[in-house]
């Protein structure tokens, strides 16, 4: 459901409000400035009506440096109110990016990986810019066009009643055709946003997968999908255009008929002797200040247009819910944190409503070693994200030291349980840096003991700057492998009660991950650990395994156990490990 405009004002004037005496004063210093060029009218009359008939040279000077005072105090004025303005908006552009920031931190991973990335950062800097940019300008705008309309319209009712009561029936005009232009101009709008970040999407999934997209040779194919794209852009923007000039328009005609009606009735006024030479100029320059606000107006309509569409699309992130609430009355969970796993009749979809996981109970008692085996798109890895509390569950329960996940801190819970993705994911920092993620506050012996444990020696030692080597973007500078491996340590050095590792090896050869999970078992001796790896052979030693089948239980027990029976096991345990594939976290409807 989309925001009403007040709901859309009231959240614009929140994000307003603390910096309201900033912009109080920017607002007055344009006021003024619109104060001294309302005065230029009065000056010419009387230097056209008096001055110039009597030359008066004295006078002459006089209304000279009038002119001058003026304009340099209206540029004074107006200077100094775009300055304020600017500081303004760019502490409203920091304020809203830091909001909207803070709620797609807190929005849970349903919306992330329904919604492209390209998305999410057009809605962060483009439309925030956008509000800020238009939403500021727009009030200050409203303001001294409106002060410039009444000061106008009163000044020329005193310069001549007659010649007022003519024009003022044109501007009713104005109200007709904005109501005309009302909706083709805001669904213009709301194109133009639509391929803008359309666009903006495609360009970062194509600008980070270059590489894969020249390997798999389809760059003219991703090139026409972007023109595509493009091409679409341009049209919204070229139609929008279209419908603001033709309002433009509209409007221009407006004032070609007050300016028509004010030569013919002004000329004729002068010749009877109703009205000074001068009064006509005053009167011409003031109608011309009339017809502003109505340009202004025009210009204000598109751009409230154009603010509201932004408004709208921040909101749509501002107040979306996040999939997985903390509850008002959660709690941390006591200290130690026995990592005691249980699952209660567990059952799980994903947005296309297909049922991954279909009534699992499944206890794991601390300090226990459990493997998840079965084909691709058995649950496993839905297993260890509802754990995590990457998602909720549909029916049923999870708890962790009998306290059910949805009744702890998310904070809490994701201290003591961590998580570990296939797709290892590193920051453009340092390999200490990232490191120091799992633990800001672990000692040097700490970093030393994660790395000996995850076999990151040899690679620290070949780091030219060792500790400090920056790592990349996303950890590009490091191999697959090593990227998982820096992930390891960093989850050693949390130190969690539950680790639950998806996939997280798979980039290592079959002796290393046997290797890693060796050490892992020996250095979390107390610590419960869930393994979800294709390659069975290397999960032999766990203390159970547990086989899934189209999301339930179909059988469990030590390696040795599972073999006897001959069941699905078996079979899994001699097929090939493509049949076993990992589950990936970024398609979640096919766990």
């Amino acid at each position: 459901m989309k925001p009403s405009v007040k709901a859309q004002a009231r959240w614009f004037f929140r994000q307003l409000r603390p910096l309201l005496r900033a912009y109080s004063l920017s607002v007055l210093l344009i006021v003024l400035s619109s104060l001294m060029f309302l005065l230029d009218p009065l000056l010419m009359k009387w230097l056209i009506d008096s001055v110039l008939p009597a030359k008066n040279f004295r006078l002459l000077l006089f209304a000279a440096g009038g002119f001058f005072v003026l304009y340099v105090s209206r540029l004074a004025f107006f200077s100094l109110s775009q300055l304020v303005n600017f500081q303004t908006v760019q502490k409203l552009v920091l304020r809203m990016r830091l909001n909207i920031l803070e709620q797609m931190n807190r929005l849970s991973a349903d919306y992330h990986e329904a919604t492209p990335v390209g998305e999410r950062l057009y809605r962060v800097e483009q439309d925030v810019d956008q509000v800020a940019e238009v939403g500021s300008n727009l009030v200050p705008f409203v303001l001294q066009t409106a002060f410039k309309a009444v000061f106008v319209t009163g000044t020329m009712f005193m310069l001549d009643f007659k010649l007022t009561c003519i024009v003022l029936p044109l501007l009713p005009l104005f109200f007709v055709f904005r109501k005309k232009f009302e909706h083709p101009l805001r669904r213009a709008s709301d194109s133009v946003q639509e391929r803008a970040a359309a666009e903006n999407s495609f360009l970062q999934e194509h600008l980070s997968s270059l590489v894969q997209v020249q390997l798999l040779h389809q760059e003219e194919s991703q090139t026409q999908a972007f023109r595509e794209r493009a091409v679409g852009r341009m049209k919204a923007l070229n139609h929008r255009e279209f419908v603001e000039v033709m309002f433009s328009t509209c409007y221009m005609g407006i004032i070609a008929l007050g300016t028509i009606a004010i030569l013919g009735y002004g000329g004729y006024q002068v010749f009877v002797g109703s009205l000074t030479v001068g009064g006509v100029v005053a009167f011409y320059s003031y109608v011309g200040a009339l017809f502003d606000p109505l340009g202004s107006a025009v210009h204000i309509y598109s751009q409230l247009n154009r603010l509201g569409t932004n408004i709208r699309r921040v909101l749509e992130v501002v107040e979306q819910p996040p999939g997985v609430p903390e509850r008002p009355n959660a709690i941390d969970f006591p200290s130690p944190v026995r990592g005691y796993v249980e699952l209660d009749g567990v059952c799980f979809s994903y947005r296309d409503h297909t049922r991954v996981l279909d009534g699992i109970h499944l206890k794991l008692e601390p300090g226990e070693k459990v493997a998840l085996v079965g084909m691709s798109g058995s649950g496993k890895s839905t297993i260890a994200k509802l754990i995590a509390r990457l998602y909720d569950v549909d029916q049923g329960a999870v708890y962790v030291d009998g306290l059910e996940v949805r009744n702890v801190r998310l904070r809490s819970l994701r201290t003591k349980v961590c998580y570990l993705l296939q797709d290892a994911v590193l920051f453009d920092r340092t390999l200490k840096e990232n490191l120091l993620l799992g633990n800001p506050s672990a000692a040097m012996k700490d970093l030393h003991r994660a790395v000996e444990i995850a076999g990151l020696r040899e690679l620290l030692r070949r780091l030219p700057q060792g500790w400090d080597t920056p790592v990349g973007p996303r950890g590009n500078a490091l191999s697959g492998g090593e990227r998982q491996r820096v992930a390891l340590a960093r989850a050693v050095l949390q130190n969690p009660s539950v680790l639950l590792l998806d996939e997280s090896t798979s980039a290592l050869d079959a002796p290393s991950e046997r290797k890693v999970f060796m050490n892992l078992a020996q250095h979390f001796p107390n610590q419960t650990m869930v393994f979800v790896s294709h390659r069975i052979a290397a999960l032999k030693w766990v203390d159970r395994i547990i086989v899934l089948n189209r999301g339930v239980i179909e059988e469990q027990g030590t390696h040795d156990q599972l073999i006897r029976t001959g069941g699905l096991y078996t079979h899994l345990h001699n097929a090939p490990p493509a049949l076993l594939g990992a589950e990936s976290f970024a398609q979640p409807p096919n766990n």
